[in-house]
């Protein structure tokens, strides 16, 4: 039965970063001196041109509605790679990677007030109270990461997944579902704890940060949107803060800009590829922009302008 909250929980992986990023954002990627520009060309003496696309992982139609320049590189392209292959068995894998074993229970796991005041929140998110007590803790602090669920379009990550698939092209992912879920699921107990009690005592910080995010993220504004990440987490001790950050800043963010360099040398090699990853793994001296160039390739911003209609 907890398939069918499969594709939730696959959404609300795929929002990892942006409600995470707290005071490392500015030290891992100074933001204020990449131009505003969520393309780029990655051009290679010899290898047909690729793109680079950075993303947010949300589905507000400012965010979907692609912009010409994205639409045509998108469109013209062979290969599609996104963090994660996001397919059917993707989700049946998460599925069964966020719930614990039988005969134990979340309840267990965290304090009752923090539980009680979980579940209509989980209910808020489509999720009844039978499949919030199965949940690991990192699992719910996940869920709690996003605002109760957005109606209309498809997050713009698995927006492309889906014309991928429909338009035949080569689709594939830079990361296992494991790997992903691995950063949370080898975090010290307590720290899930921490993590999920301030989601839980603060849901209108979640809602209003990303707010703030979409609305730096059509403007292209890195500088901004490295601003709203940078916010404190209300209820965090000085302890837990600190721990996060060191988290943030390694495992979660600079690890995985080396990981997806690493992996995106395949499809560089061929060309033709369009790469969407998080927009916050693109600037910063370790960030993948300039990973890239350091590996050899040119990279070039394409001026894109959002659509005027989405964007009222």
């Amino acid at each position: 039965m907890f398939a069918r909250f499969a594709r939730q929980i696959a959404l609300s992986a795929m929002a990892l970063l942006l409600p995470l990023l707290a005071s490392t954002a500015s030290a891992a990627a100074p933001a204020d001196t990449l131009p505003r520009a969520v393309l780029w060309k990655i051009e290679k003496s010899g290898v047909p041109a690729s793109y680079l696309f950075g993303t947010i992982h949300v589905g507000d139609p400012r965010v979907t509605t692609l912009s010409e320049p994205v639409s045509t590189a998108f469109a013209n392209s062979e290969h599609v790679y996104t963090e994660v292959r996001m397919d059917f068995s993707m989700m049946m894998e998460l599925a069964k990677t966020v719930i614990r074993p039988e005969g134990d229970l979340l309840s267990d796991h965290v304090d009752a007030a923090h539980f009680q005041k979980l579940l209509p929140q989980m209910q808020a998110r489509e999720y009844p109270e039978i499949a919030t007590r199965r949940l690991y803790t990192w699992a719910a602090a996940m869920l709690m990461m996003t605002p109760p669920r957005e109606r209309g379009q498809l997050p713009l990550d698995l927006l492309l997944a889906k014309m991928s698939v429909e338009g035949g092209k080569d689709y594939q992912g830079f990361e296992t579902i494991a790997e992903q879920l691995g950063l949370f699921a080898s975090m010290p107990e307590d720290k899930q704890n921490a993590m999920l009690y301030a989601l839980i005592d603060h849901p209108e910080d979640t809602v209003r940060q990303q707010a703030e995010a979409v609305d730096a993220y059509v403007a292209r504004d890195f500088a901004r949107l490295a601003k709203v990440t940078e916010q404190p987490d209300p209820g965090m001790s000085a302890a837990d803060s600190a721990w996060f950050s060191q988290w943030l800043k390694g495992p979660l963010l600079l690890d995985r800009n080396h990981r997806f360099v690493e992996r995106m040398q395949a499809p560089l090699t061929t060309g033709n590829a369009f790469i969407a990853i998080g927009a916050m793994h693109l600037p910063g001296k370790e960030g993948v922009i300039n990973l890239l160039r350091k590996a050899g390739y040119t990279l070039t911003p394409v001026v894109d302008t959002p659509s005027t209609a989405a964007s009222k």
